[in-house]
């Protein structure tokens, strides 16, 4: 359903950032072909840049079609590798009865916590592709040879660095306390060269680390925050800045509390599994021992403690650490029925809310660009002015605030081209921003 809303009755896919990577790719392949368009523009940033898997994919289908269909064939590869992924997930070796009969609740879990979650309608497309290809290198990663982690090593990197830092510390683990295998370091030799060089770079121009939050009381309220955007209720913003619930405050307020409520059960969840190893008793799990997702799982969510909301120039770093660490613990450690069926129902409430908001969209984007305020031309500006006037502030996504792009990729000739890639770690630049 959520694919036939944003690939069919939508122009152009939207999903906050998903437009500029479009955009980016249209670009991209415009440069390396030759093309005259934007010479003197843009150019190709001559590093290897971590975000950059959805560009170089829609650069490639460039090639065959137009930049608008290109975004949905890569969008709904994405849909498909995320159905793959859950089903994946959920049929594991193990047949015994009990893991059957939560067979079905994880896969929802999964779903709208990981595949659907806050990332995707974010537009981090190229964080959540990293998200799914980490699940499925985790899934059969008992039976990964030197060659396997190679190729997953350099699809991660492209996908997104905090992706491949939780990919990183996993294989690391895994291999030292489970397998014991050096030949497999080598094969992570390319990848770490390759953000060694990046790193470097983003040093050199003072990109460092910021945490960016403030006050211990303003750290702990966005710590609090991040949790509880894992939960499956999306506030969805519509053309004219509102939210779809602004004139049904009752039931934001019951997504609003399906959220928080299930960042206490992902806290407990946290609690539960740090109790077991305080008695010592054996965390179940499904492929490897327990010793590598859980020093991983820690590692993360100290990262995640850490990063604040705008660190080495990357929006949420924190919060990628913290979905990667959830993802590691919903694939290989078990949870308690209770905390299964609790999480389920509550996933069941938000994600039939959100539906609701996007059936609610209809075929908005064109009447976004229309409706946006000339005076508001500057993309900063009009995200105030929406936090400024919208009733309800929390859990937002701004899906059409890049439509004039997806506007201008329907047909390139018909208006100018749009000012500025407004993304750190894009794989183009602006010849003047040097």
């Amino acid at each position: 359903m959520v694919g036939l809303v944003l690939l069919v009755w939508q122009p152009f896919p939207v999903l906050h950032d998903y437009p500029e990577w479009m955009y980016q790719g249209h670009i991209f392949w415009s440069l390396l072909s030759g093309e005259s368009t934007y010479m003197g523009l843009y150019e190709v940033v001559p590093v290897p840049v971590p975000n950059a898997i959805t560009q170089i994919a829609i650069a490639l289908l460039n090639i065959v079609v137009s930049p608008i269909w290109a975004g949905k064939i890569w969008l709904a590869v994405y849909l498909l590798l995320a159905l793959v992924t859950s089903v994946a997930a959920t049929r594991r070796r193990d047949t015994s009865i009990e893991r059957q009969s939560t067979g079905g609740a994880r896969q929802l879990l999964f779903l709208l916590i990981i595949a659907f979650g806050p990332g995707f309608f974010n537009g981090y497309i190229n964080f959540q592709f990293g998200v799914l290809l980490l699940a499925l290198f985790v899934i059969v990663n008992a039976r990964s040879s030197v060659l396997w982690i190679l190729l997953f090593s350099v699809l991660l990197y492209f996908s997104h660095a905090s992706v491949f830092a939780g990919f990183i510390i996993y294989v690391v683990l895994y291999e030292l306390l489970d397998q014991r295998r050096v030949t497999a370091f080598v094969a992570l030799m390319p990848s770490v060269a390759m953000l060694f060089w990046y790193s470097s770079v983003k040093i050199m121009a003072n990109d460092g680390f910021n945490t960016g939050v403030g006050s211990w009381m303003q750290w702990l309220q966005y710590k609090i925050y991040t949790l509880a955007k894992q939960g499956p209720f999306h506030n969805l913003i519509q053309p004219d800045g509102q939210s779809f619930l602004a004139d049904l405050h009752a039931i934001y307020l019951i997504g609003f509390g399906v959220n928080f409520v299930v960042a206490i059960l992902i806290g407990c969840w946290f609690l539960s599994i740090a109790w077991m190893l305080l008695r010592r008793k054996t965390v179940s799990n499904f492929d490897s021992g327990p010793s590598a997702v859980l020093i991983s799982v820690a590692i993360l969510l100290v990262m995640w403690l850490i990063a604040g909301s705008n660190t080495f120039g990357v929006v949420n770093l924190g919060e990628r650490f913290l979905i990667v660490a959830l993802l590691l613990l919903l694939l290989q450690v078990e949870m308690p029925r209770w905390l299964v069926n609790s999480w389920t129902a509550l996933c069941f409430v938000g994600g039939v809310i959100t539906l609701l908001s996007l059936l609610a969209l209809g075929n908005s984007a064109e009447r976004y660009v229309a409706e946006r305020s000339a005076e508001l031309t500057d993309l900063n500006s009009y995200v105030d002015d929406i936090y400024e006037s919208s009733r309800h502030k929390y859990f937002n996504h701004r899906l059409f605030i890049y439509a004039n792009l997806g506007q201008y990729l329907m047909d390139p000739q018909q208006f100018e081209v749009p000012p500025g890639v407004d993304h750190e770690s894009s794989i183009i630049r602006i010849i003047d921003s040097k």
